[in-house]
C-alpha cells in the first residue's frame, strides 16, 4: 500500500491539483481497495484524510489477536547492564532510576525474542575509589581519636562516619596496627555497601544474572586488551600517558604513574560484551554523555554493529517531600536514599513513576502523589481497573469463554473504545521495544485503565439487558457472556502490561 499510495501522490502532485482534490482522490481509491477496512473515508480541509475504521473489520482483528497465542521469533542474546552505581554510598535516588527503566528494557526485550541477560557492573576499583577509601580512613581515624585531615574532596556524609563506626566496632583500633589496613577498611564497607545496595535492588524487584567486578577485569582481560589495542596502533603516548585514539575520540586508558583509568576496564568489559550477545543496551545515569562517543569507538574497533548498540541515559531525579524540593549531593551527605524512597511509597509506586516520564527526560518524583490512595495517583488508578475487572469476573455465575462470545453484540461507544485499546498493545511493546520511550508504556497502562474505567461506569456486565425470561435466557446470557469476555480480556491485558513494567496487578484492593 505505502508504494502505491507514493506513486499516487507523485502522480497527482505531478498534475498540480489542489491539496483537497488530492484528498478526495485518494480518500476515493483507498476505499475502493479497501473496503472490509474502513467505514469511512472522510477528506477535511486544507487536505487531511481521517480514517473510521469498520466495526466488524475491529472485531476480526480482536479474533485475530485471541488466536495468535504467545509464538515468538528467537532474536538472539541481549545484555542490558544498568544501575551500576558507584559503591561510594547508599544508592540515591538518581543511580535507582535505571532500576526500572533497565529492568523494563530488559523485560520488554525477552517479551520480543531475546534471551536476556541482566548485568550490573560493580565498579570496586579506580581513582573514585582510591579517594573514598581515604575518606574512609580519615574517619575511621576520628573514631579512633587519632589525629587526622579530611582531603579538600573527601567524602563527609554521615553515612561515610557510620561505616567508620561500624569498622570500629568490628576491629577497635586493630586497622591501625595492619599494613593495609586502609584496604581492608575500604574492602570491609565495598562489600557492605554492594551487599545492602543488592537488598535494594531485590526489594524493587529486580534480578540480576550477571555480575561484573571492575577489580577482577582488571587483574584478568583489561591489560590484555590493551595489548590488543597496541597491536592495533589505537593507544599512543602524550603527555607521560597513554591514550586511546580512534578516528576524532581521543581518551586516556592510563595515567603518567601507570595507572589504570576506568575506561581502561570498561573497554575490556564491552570487548567481553560484545563477544557473547547480538544485542547490547548500556542504560547510564545523567553525567555520563562524554562516554558515550568512546563506547561507540569501542563498538567500531571491535567491529561490532552500531545498531546493535544501544545507549540510554536517563534524566536527573528532583524528590519533592512535604511540597518541598529536596536538594542532593552525594559526597557531602546531603541526600534522600533510594530506600528510604522505596520504603515509603513501595515498590509499585517507585518504579511506575520512575517510567512514567521520557528516559532522558529530567523529573520530579512526588512522594505525597505516589503514597495517595487515590484516581490521582496513576498506578494506584492502574492497579483499581485491575481489581475491579478481576471483581467482576468474581461475582458473575457465567463461565468466560473468550473465542466463542458474541463479539457483534458489543457495538456501544464504551466499549469499542476499550477493543480498540486493547488491540494497541502489540504495537505498544513493538515500538517501545524498539526505542525504548518508555513512558509510552506507562500511559498505554493508564490509558486502559482508563477505557475500562469508563466501560464500568456506564456498561452494566453482570445482568446485561435486564432479568431474562426462559425463553430469551440464551440472548440475554450471551450479551452478559460477550461483555464478561471483554473484562476477562481487558484484566489480562492490564496484568500482561503490568507485568512488563514490573508492577503488581491485585484482584482486590
Amino acid at each position: 500500500m505505502s508504494n502505491n499510495l507514493k506513486k499516487l501522490i507523485a502522480d497527482l502532485l505531478v498534475a498540480e491539483v489542489g491539496p483537497m482534490a488530492v484528498a478526495e482522490d485518494l480518500a476515493s481509491r483507498i476505499k475502493e481497495k479497501y473496503p472490509d477496512v474502513f467505514h469511512a473515508i472522510e477528506p477535511a480541509p486544507p487536505g487531511f484524510l481521517n480514517f473510521c475504521i469498520d466495526y466488524h473489520y475491529l472485531l476480526e482483528l480482536l479474533r485475530a489477536a485471541l488466536k495468535a497465542g504467545a509464538k515468538k521469533k528467537i532474536l538472539g542474546k541481549a545484555s542490558v547492564e544498568f544501575i551500576s552505581a558507584n559503591p561510594t554510598g547508599p544508592m540515591h535516588i538518581g543511580n535507582a532510576r535505571g532500576g526500572p527503566i533497565g529492568d523494563v528494557i530488559a523485560n520488554l526485550l525477552a517479551e520480543t525474542g531475546y534471551k536476556v541477560i541482566r548485568e550490573y557492573y560493580h565498579n570496586d576499583a579506580g581513582a573514585q575509589i582510591a579517594r573514598y577509601a581515604d575518606s574512609l580512613w580519615h574517619w575511621y581515624l576520628v573514631v579512633c581519636g587519632k589525629p587526622s585531615t579530611l582531603l579538600e574532596d573527601g567524602y563527609e556524609g554521615q553515612y561515610v562516619r557510620e561505616f567508620a563506626g561500624a569498622a570500629h566496632k568490628k576491629w577497635k583500633a586493630g586497622l591501625l596496627k595492619k599494613k593495609n589496613g586502609k584496604e581492608m577498611l575500604a574492602e570491609f564497607v565495598i562489600d557492605k555497601t554492594l551487599k545492602e545496595n543488592f537488598a535494594l535492588i531485590k526489594k524493587m524487584g529486580i534480578q540480576f544474572n550477571r555480575v561484573v567486578y571492575e577489580s577482577a577485569l582488571t587483574k584478568t582481560k583489561t591489560k590484555k586488551v590493551l595489548a590488543e589495542l597496541t597491536r592495533k596502533k589505537l593507544l599512543v603516548k602524550k603527555e607521560g600517558a597513554t591514550w586511546f585514539a580512534y578516528k576524532d575520540v581521543e581518551a586516556v586508558v592510563q595515567k603518567s604513574d601507570g595507572t589504570l583509568v576506568y575506561f581502561a576496564s570498561d573497554i575490556a568489559y564491552h570487548k567481553d560484551k560484545f563477544s557473547r550477545a547480538d544485542l547490547v543496551v548500556d542504560e547510564l545515569g545523567e553525567g555520563h554523555e562524554g562516554h558515550i562517543s568512546k563506547l561507540r569507538a569501542v563498538a567500531d574497533v571491535f567491529g561490532f554493529p552500531q545498531e546493535n548498540f544501544k545507549i540510554v541515559v536517563h534524566g536527573q531525579v528532583t524528590l519533592k517531600k512535604g511540597g518541598e524540593v529536596v536538594s542532593m549531593s552525594k559526597r557531602k551527605g546531603d541526600f534522600v536514599t533510594a530506600r528510604e524512597v522505596l520504603d515509603e511509597v513501595g515498590p509499585d509506586a517507585f518504579r511506575y513513576f520512575m517510567l512514567q516520564y521520557a528516559p532522558r527526560s529530567g523529573m520530579v518524583f512526588d512522594m505525597e502523589l505516589a503514597r495517595a490512595k487515590s484516581k490521582e495517583n496513576p498506578v494506584y488508578y492502574i492497579q483499581y481497573a485491575h481489581a475491579r475487572a478481576s471483581g467482576i469476573l468474581l461475582r458473575s455465575d457465567l463461565s468466560v469463554n473468550i473465542t466463542k462470545a458474541a463479539w457483534e453484540l458489543l457495538d456501544s461507544e464504551p466499549e469499542l473504545a476499550l477493543i480498540k485499546q486493547i488491540l494497541a498493545l502489540s504495537e505498544t511493546i513493538e515500538d517501545t521495544a524498539r526505542d525504548f520511550q518508555l513512558q509510552r508504556l506507562a500511559r498505554y497502562a493508564y490509558e486502559l485503565a482508563r477505557a475500562f474505567t469508563h466501560f464500568y461506569e456506564t456498561t452494566p456486565v453482570i445482568g446485561a439487558g435486564g432479568s431474562p425470561t426462559s425463553k430469551r435466557k440464551s440472548d440475554f446470557q450471551n450479551l452478559e457472556s460477550a461483555r464478561l469476555a471483554l473484562v476477562s480480556i481487558t484484566r489480562a491485558t492490564l496484568a500482561r502490561v503490568c507485568k512488563l513494567m514490573g508492577i503488581s496487578s491485585p484482584d482486590k484492593m
